[in-house]
């Protein structure tokens, strides 16, 4: 079942915003969505877990994948 939005104005808005955001996050070997997935997929992870061993566990994991992937262009 597809969803429908009367708003298409903030849609477009926020669809350029995560366009903007994976641009700013973008390396010269990868582009930002890689990086925005897996810092949005580990918080909600962490979240969904939270107050047990592994909410951290994947936080240190991201941090470390994105610690270790080459750094955004700016």
């Amino acid at each position: 079942m597809a969803r429908h939005s009367g708003d298409h104005g903030a849609h477009r808005t926020y669809t350029e915003g995560v366009q903007d955001f994976t641009q700013r996050l973008a390396t010269d070997d990868e582009d930002g969505i890689a990086r925005l997935c897996t810092m949005l997929g580990a918080l909600v992870l962490a979240r969904a877990t939270k107050d047990s061993p592994l909410s951290e566990q994947i936080l240190s994991a991201a941090r470390t994948a994105l610690s270790a992937a080459p750094q955004p262009r700016v």
